[in-house]
């Protein structure tokens, strides 16, 4: 059976529109697949964004032609965004290195050369020139590698035995040191291991979803195509959106909260004396499941020790903690009034009270979601602390529809970065 590109189009604009209402319709995308015949189907990942959404991709020739959503996939329930759509596209970009390029001039290796495309054969020659003459000269601390969350599981893992087991040296990163290594911090000093509690399904459950520093109608458009349809399709929903600038998350906002560049911190220490002093801690909750400790402050910049910042302050680098009482801790934050808020970050008051009383409120189910917003902050680790603060102080955390979720931005940054030990500075 043939089928036209037209209607094609139009079967997935159906599958598409539905699954954006919540409604499940997985024989519309089954039947356009079935009706391709000369189009050979399988299922991957989707490997843009860190959603996890499933995709269809079909192949032809020895060609990638089409992709769609897998009806069958829990995360995306055979929906694409636009990224998803554009997969195959992307494959076969005229900008898309194909080949290694190697900076060369007169026909050899020159740093000051232009790059040149070779073979993967003489790249692996000259990568293994310059890695034994690094390790000989030097020992192993002169070599390095780059990695990714774009990497799979299998490749970090191989990367890592390679560099730590193989050249025994630890010089090897991915870039999401640049972005999740803040998440991965704050994880383990507030729960003493890493990853997010909670899930997907959650959004379905919950009552009120807080953006904190996440855009995620374009960066995670799947996931926002869920919270839109909770918020719309019930009235009693509260969307809270925080950034620095408005984007197009604040479109769906009941209250879009654009606030002074690092005074988050502030607005997240407020809302836990509302909670203390509006009586609304979890005490059950907090009693069986909470320590209190108190961090090391005036830490520096994470700079070279040379640098004036960092010899100005008191405690570079430390991640030192002690034990402290609910009555110090109560005491630290009484200074963040309503007033003292409003004045430091330039946002209304019946804002930050509106927002705060979505935490305090023990009848509502609240979803804490951030990205870089936190992640990319001077103080990342802190931001990340704090807003558990807020979830362990009510006990809306590991509950249907409760939680504070930390979205990453790449497929693997979870498995590849940070469970399989391709940090410099952790094993497997």
């Amino acid at each position: 059976m043939k089928l036209s590109r037209r209607s094609f189009m139009k079967a997935n604009a159906v599958a598409a529109a539905a699954a954006a209402a919540g409604l499940s319709v997985p024989g519309v995308a089954r039947a356009v697949v079935g009706q391709q015949e000369a189009i050979k189907w399988d299922k991957a990942p989707c490997r843009f964004c860190g959603t996890g959404c499933g995709v269809l991709v079909g192949t032809q020739q020895g060609r990638v032609v089409a992709c769609q959503g897998d009806p069958d996939a829990p995360v995306n329930r055979g929906l694409n965004c636009i990224k998803g759509y554009f997969l195959p596209k992307i494959m076969y970009g005229k900008d898309r290195l194909t080949q290694p390029l190697l900076r060369m001039k007169n026909g050899k290796y020159d740093k000051e050369g232009e790059f040149t495309p070779i073979t993967w054969d003489q790249a692996f020659d000259v990568m293994e020139e310059k890695f034994k003459t690094a390790l000989k000269e030097k020992g192993p601390e002169s070599i390095g590698m780059f990695g990714s969350g774009q990497w799979t599981i299998w490749e970090g893992y191989a990367a890592s035995k390679l560099f730590k087991a193989g050249f025994r040296s630890n010089n090897i990163d991915p870039n999401a040191r640049h972005c999740m290594a803040s998440a991965v911090v704050g994880f383990m000093r507030t729960f003493g291991m890493d990853e997010p509690m909670g899930c997907y399904d959650d959004i379905e459950q919950a009552d009120a979803f807080v953006l904190w520093g996440a855009n995620m109608a374009e960066m995670h458009p799947i996931l926002w195509s869920r919270i839109t349809n909770r918020r719309l399709s019930n009235q009693n929903v509260t969307v809270a959106v925080l950034s620095t600038y408005q984007h197009r998350s604040f479109e769906l906002a009941d209250n879009g909260i654009i606030f002074t560049p690092q005074s988050d911190l502030v607005i997240l220490n407020y809302i836990a004396n509302y909670i203390i002093q509006n009586n609304a801690i979890n005490q059950d909750f907090f009693s069986k499941h909470v320590n209190l400790r108190k961090g090391a402050t005036d830490i520096g910049y994470g700079l070279r020790p040379t640098h004036p910042l960092e010899k100005a302050a008191k405690n570079p680098g430390s991640d030192a903690s002690e034990p402290m009482s609910f009555e110090d801790y109560k005491a630290f934050v009484a200074e963040y009034t309503l007033e003292k808020t409003a004045e430091m970050t330039g946002v209304p008051k019946d804002q930050l009270e509106q927002l705060a009383q979505l935490y305090a409120d023990p009848n509502k189910k609240v979803i804490s979601y951030w990205t870089m917003g936190f992640n990319q902050h001077t103080r990342g680790v802190w931001a990340n602390n704090l807003v558990y603060n807020l979830h362990l102080l009510t006990g809306k955390i590991s509950q249907p529809g409760c939680g504070p979720f930390s979205l990453t931005g790449q497929p693997s940054a979870c498995g590849t970065a940070r469970e399989v030990g391709t940090f410099a500075h952790r094993l497997p």
